[in-house]
């Protein structure tokens, strides 16, 4: 059956990077999805002020991306992929043990801050790898592969984290996840080898200003952040919706969570297989679309099965949208160039899913009652990123029927 699907023709770092994507995500689902619930039921922390501190967090954690991507172009790929994994590790770890012991809120949030600043410079030198040893025509393709290791954790974690959640204590469930998280790191022994490093500048006000004068780049990943604007949604304001506000029990929402990888992990690979032939920008295009009319859809949900169904419209835009971005930025891209520009693409990402739980703390707060007015906004910036995929076409050049950008 493999051998029928094309599986087999893949590299072996794809499947490698997939097995660390996999790892990774099923620890940090575990924990994190409940995350802004402990804050909110446990430390009786406004999720005014939860949204604040991932906020935050996350613009640092974006800009890291920029250096982190930098450094991985300038020393390699999987040299620092190793170094930015055991310093992320080592932080998660410690994150556990100040949950364990109830400390000071602010060490929680410092050592939340370290996490996702370290998680942030890993995720370029990552997706530079799977660039590095994709086949060209192939790139989609094993970026969904990438999606659907990330998936196979959303398909376990929520679960079992509800679970633990439930015959436990938070201190247990972050306790496991950084646990799982730590058994990634033996996949970092089988990436492939970097190739002799081509010698490039690091950061300066030259090289950056150069950086940022590709109008392509700019404005794609522009489009794209008011996209991931919505993903950080999942784990803050659709936890306290429907456990606080539905009343659906935390192995309920864990259950959601798990659907949702599920879906991914089941429906990623034949849906990227027809991205190219679809062409990128209807599959971005039609992604934001349903996006978008997930989340609206949650304005009328009362009981378990409607939720689903939004999910169910939620994931089919994400396997849309999610490995057409990364693609487009791998195709535009030089390979000395690569960890840098899907910096910027994370970097995009990131400033959405941080101001994410951010909008979605305030709406909360200020519409208890009112859902609509909790969604549609949060809905809105997604339909924008579908207008502007709509009306701008600057990476036409990456559309099947065309040649590829080579800057090279």
């Amino acid at each position: 059956m493999t051998t029928r699907i094309g599986l087999r023709s893949y590299p072996s770092g794809i499947w490698t990077a997939m097995f660390i994507q996999a790892i990774r995500s099923t620890g940090f689902s575990i924990s994190f999805t409940y995350l802004p619930l402990y804050l909110y039921q446990q430390r009786h922390i406004s999720m005014t002020l939860v949204g604040s501190i991932i906020f935050v967090s996350g613009i640092f954690s974006g800009f890291f991306q920029i250096i982190g991507g930098t450094l991985a172009d300038h020393f390699g790929h999987r040299k620092m992929f190793i170094m930015f994994q055991l310093t992320e590790t080592s932080f998660f770890v410690l994150l556990a043990v100040l949950i364990g012991i109830n400390a000071a809120v602010w060490s929680i949030f410092l050592a939340l801050f370290l996490v996702m600043v370290m998680g942030g410079m890993s995720a370029p030198s990552i997706s530079a790898i799977v660039a590095d040893v994709s086949q060209k025509n192939r790139l989609t393709e094993s970026y969904g592969l990438m999606a659907i290791g990330g998936n196979l954790g959303w398909a376990i974690g929520p679960l079992t984290g509800g679970y633990l959640q439930g015959v436990s204590s938070y201190a247990w469930v972050f306790g496991i996840g950084a646990l799982v998280t730590a058994l990634s790191l033996i996949g970092t022994f089988y990436l492939p080898k970097d190739a002799s490093v081509k010698p490039t500048e690091m950061l300066s006000k030259k090289n950056l200003k150069v950086f940022l004068s590709d109008p392509t780049l700019i404005i794609f990943c522009a489009l794209c952040m008011l996209f991931y604007l919505e993903t950080a949604q999942w784990g803050s304001t659709l936890s306290v919706f429907t456990v606080d506000r539905i009343g659906f029990t935390t192995a309920q929402y864990g259950l959601l969570m798990s659907i949702s990888g599920l879906l991914i992990v089941i429906f990623q690979y034949p849906i990227s297989k027809r991205i190219e032939w679809l062409g990128f920008r209807k599959s971005l295009l039609m992604g934001s679309i349903l996006y978008g009319a997930g989340f609206l859809s949650l304005s009328w949900v009362k009981s378990f099965i409607p939720a689903v169904g939004s999910i169910v419209i939620l994931v089919a835009g994400e396997m849309l949208f999610v490995p057409s971005s990364y693609a487009v930025i791998g195709k535009i891209s030089r390979s000395e160039d690569r960890a840098k520009n899907m910096g910027l693409l994370g970097l995009c990402a990131t400033l959405g899913g941080s101001f994410g739980p951010l909008l979605g703390g305030l709406l909360l707060d200020k519409f208890p009652t009112k859902p609509l007015y909790v969604w549609g906004p949060i809905a809105l910036p997604v339909f924008l990123a579908a207008i502007g995929f709509t009306v701008w076409r600057g990476y036409s050049k990456t559309e099947p029927n065309d040649e590829p950008i080579d800057n090279s």
